[in-house]
C-alpha cells in the first residue's frame, strides 16, 4: 500500500464527516456536519497516490477520550486516533496504514511511545494494534457514551 500523510484540506474533513460504518462499526460513524475540528492542526488525511483519501490520523488531546476514571493520560506517551475509510475496512489495509500512521507520529513529534483508546468490543482493531506492538494497559469507561474502552500503549521496548 503505497500512501502518504498530508495536511488535512476541509475537502478530506467533508469526506470524513460523511463516512458511514457497516453494522457495531457504526459507533465510529461522524455524524457531525461541523469539520472545523478536523481543522485544527492535529488531524492529518491518509491519502493514495492518486490523491483520494483513504483515512486519517488525529495525535495529541484530540485523540483522546473522556474518562469516569482519574489519571488515565500519563503525559509520556503520544495519543493517536484514526480511521480507515469504511469501504476499506476489514480488507488487510489496516496494518500498512497503522504502521504510516505511527512512523508519520514518530517523525513529526519525536516520539516513540504511542497510547490509543479503542472499543472493548472492537475485536478486529485491538487484534491489529496487538499485532503493531501495542498491548492493554487498562480498561476504562467513556464518560460521555458509558461504554468501555481498552487504552493501549507501545512504547520503545514494544514496539
Amino acid at each position: 500500500m503505497d500512501i502518504s500523510i498530508i495536511e488535512m484540506t476541509k475537502e478530506y474533513a467533508q469526506q470524513i464527516s460523511s463516512w458511514k460504518y457497516d453494522g457495531i462499526y457504526s459507533f465510529y460513524d461522524h455524524n457531525d456536519s461541523n469539520i472545523n475540528g478536523y481543522m485544527d492542526g492535529t488531524h492529518f488525511a491518509c491519502v493514495n497516490n492518486g490523491g483520494d483519501l483513504i483515512g486519517y490520523f488525529c495525535y495529541g488531546n484530540d485523540a483522546r477520550i473522556p474518562t469516569l476514571e482519574d489519571n488515565v493520560y500519563d503525559e509520556d506517551f503520544l495519543d493517536v486516533g484514526l480511521g480507515l475509510r469504511p469501504d476499506l475496512c476489514g480488507k488487510g489495509y489496516g496494518l500498512p496504514f497503522f504502521l504510516e500512521g505511527l512512523n508519520y507520529g514518530q517523525m513529526r513529534y519525536k516520539t516513540k511511545n504511542f497510547r490509543l483508546s479503542v472499543a472493548v468490543f472492537n475485536e478486529r482493531a485491538i487484534k491489529l494494534y496487538t499485532n503493531a506492538g501495542f498491548y492493554i494497559k487498562q480498561e476504562v469507561t467513556n464518560s460521555y457514551f458509558k461504554n468501555k474502552f481498552f487504552i493501549m500503549k507501545c512504547d520503545y521496548i514494544s514496539c
